[in-house]
């Protein structure tokens, strides 16, 4: 059984809308229960005066100075990786997801399937954000995931026509977003010949929550976050090498899809560090009809390391040139891709 609710949401960096409602303000009940959220359960609450914060907001003169401590407060106990979005702000973003969620099972953004020459022996997935349009009851929303998933296993599916013995799996413009139905959709390409479990992890102060791909689901922590009957395919090579790209635009979600690749069998990972919000939200829907993005764990690779900050590659390749060239030598070198 999947579950319905409690999605494990990443947004990493704040919207271009975000200006537009830069003067807005919780309600004062909002405000109350984004305190004793923060002060509760947010990731780094530790580094907050909560006495003397409640103090600087009562006594605050104008929207404008609430708006900046409370943004204040939410940067400090969460790493710059939580936010606070208004309801206005919420309806305004919930434009930009179908285009997101369109992108998960689009055509390629390059040329990613070469017709002659060695590279195309090699398939490649670009993973960009995905967006949930939380205006959108939570079936809706689910519905919209699954469908994202089974669209890029459908891509990888396309590709595997038995002659491919490597795979690039591209995340520099993964931003972030809602990471399950990444994980779902790159299934196939995370486990090795034997399979593995788990792919990766959130780490919280009391315990470990391994993120799982079995059965054609995404689990977390033994729940069910994400699945369907399409969603099961197997590599005609499994444990194929995996070459990861990423760089600074790989926030949040993408870099959990790149922490889901650490320690996996024949993978290796090119490019520059990641922008640095390896951390987990998830959204708290306010009495006013705002949302709390409350940073609450480390996001950490299927052997429990990770530390909430930026990712480094495997192979850092110098400012302004393409991985791509460094992570198609090293796939064409691996005895799996060398011709007989």
């Amino acid at each position: 059984m999947i579950a319905g609710r409690g999605w494990l949401l990443m947004v990493a960096l704040a919207t271009a809308s975000g200006a537009a409602h830069a003067q807005e303000v919780p309600s004062a009940e909002a405000q109350a229960r984004i305190l004793d959220l923060l002060q509760q359960q947010s990731l780094y609450r530790d580094r907050v005066d909560w006495s003397k914060a409640r103090a600087e907001l009562a006594a605050a003169r104008d929207p404008a100075q609430t708006r900046r401590l409370l943004d204040d407060v939410i940067q400090r106990s969460s790493g710059g990786h939580g936010r606070w979005i208004s309801a206005s702000q919420l309806r305004t973003e919930s434009k930009r997801a179908p285009a997101t969620q369109a992108a998960m099972g689009a055509a390629p953004l390059q040329t990613e399937d070469a017709s002659t020459g060695p590279t195309a022996r090699l398939g490649w997935i670009n993973v960009g954000a995905y967006m949930d349009d939380q205006t959108q009851p939570q079936e809706v929303q689910y519905q919209a995931r699954k469908q994202a998933a089974i669209a890029l296993q459908a891509r990888i599916q396309a590709q595997d026509d038995g002659n491919r013995c490597g795979w690039v799996v591209d995340l520099r413009g993964n931003s972030g977003g809602n990471m399950w139905p990444m994980l779902l959709g790159l299934g196939p390409l995370l486990g090795d010949a034997k399979g593995s479990d788990p792919v990766g992890m959130s780490l919280r102060a009391d315990k470990q929550q391994p993120w799982a791909y079995r059965d054609g689901a995404i689990w977390s922590d033994g729940n069910g976050m994400l699945g369907s009957s399409n969603t099961r395919y197997t590599l005609r090579h499994p444990g194929a090498p995996v070459a990861v790209l990423f760089g600074p635009r790989t926030a949040s979600s993408g870099e959990a899809s790149v922490l889901a690749f650490r320690g996996r069998a024949a993978s290796r990972s090119f490019g520059q560090p990641s922008a640095g919000y390896s951390t987990s939200n998830t959204p708290q829907r306010l009495p006013d009809g705002s949302l709390l993005l409350l940073t609450g764990s480390v996001m950490a690779d299927r052997n429990g390391v990770g530390d909430g900050n930026r990712l480094q590659p495997d192979v850092i390749v110098a400012e302004g040139q393409d991985a791509t060239t460094a992570a198609q030598a090293w796939l064409l070198a691996q005895p799996a891709c060398k011709l007989p």
